[in-house]
């Protein structure tokens, strides 16, 4: 059981020096997520950092964690300083090829990954295809104030389907593949935002649940690929008095 005064609420309401700026919901919604991975050795990656308290945040709640990377585009982020020699921050565009290469030499295998950046739906659609490969098998991606993106300045809205949250909603459909594939493809499904190409780790079936809270979109990532997530049907007993085993019915729920 997570120590009370070791949990991520209590670390944040605690928080001296360094700003950290988290949403009420999100505190006890972290313990929740990342309690599985506290006592692991995580590699953690947080793109836009603003003042970089949560970097101080997320280094004291994962006291055995390796690498806190944090990414942010503002300038003012090279006067960042940390005793912590497991923090860095990168100074950057997350989404150029230049900037990425630099987050990427630092680690390519992610625990978990965060993004806290411009809430701009293009933005964060190019971060997720950029980062979401180098997650490792059973990590998570986090994407927060995902309320900007029901917001046009934001390049969003409720009937914008090229929004980020039209695309993650499409994912949704990608986790039960299995269940849909001969009726239609991945490119299809995809097309309004891979005119081809529709990225390897999607298609190969990596990902392996999408959540969505208020301001939240949490995508964990499969800890093998592929799309027969559900597994084979396991029915034990022999009494079928009242509902008699239909093999038909079996045969209909195989996946692919």
């Amino acid at each position: 059981m997570t120590s009370k005064k070791s949990t991520f609420a209590t670390i944040h309401e605690k928080k001296q020096g360094k700003a950290s700026d988290k949403w009420e919901s999100y505190l006890d919604f972290y313990d929740e997520l990342f309690t599985p991975l506290k006592k692991n050795p995580v590699t953690m990656l947080e793109i836009g950092v603003q003042n970089g308290g949560s970097l101080e945040t997320y280094a004291e709640y994962f006291t055995k964690g390796k690498i806190f990377i944090g990414c942010d585009i503002n300038e003012g982020c090279r006067n960042l300083k940390y005793s912590d020699e497991r923090i860095s921050v990168v100074v950057g565009n997350a989404n150029t090829e230049q900037v990425a290469r630099e987050i990427l030499q630092l680690s390519t295998d992610f625990s978990i990954i965060i993004d806290d950046g411009s809430h701009v739906s293009l933005d964060v659609i190019n971060s997720f295809l950029i980062y979401f490969p180098a997650v490792q098998p059973g990590g998570i991606y986090v994407i927060e104030d995902t309320h900007t993106l029901y917001h046009q300045a934001f390049g969003g809205g409720i009937g914008n389907e090229r929004s980020a949250i039209a695309f993650f909603k499409k994912l949704v459909d990608v986790v039960s593949y299995e269940w849909w594939h001969n009726e239609s493809s991945l490119q299809t499904h995809l097309s309004t935002f891979f005119l081809q190409n529709t990225p390897e780790f999607i298609t190969d079936g990596w990902i392996e649940s999408v959540e969505f809270r208020n301001s939240v979109i949490v995508i964990r990532k499969s800890k093998k690929a592929g799309h027969n997530k559900l597994g084979q049907r396991i029915i034990r007993g022999t009494d079928f008095s009242v509902n008699p085993l239909d093999s038909a019915a079996i045969q209909n729920h195989k996946p692919f």
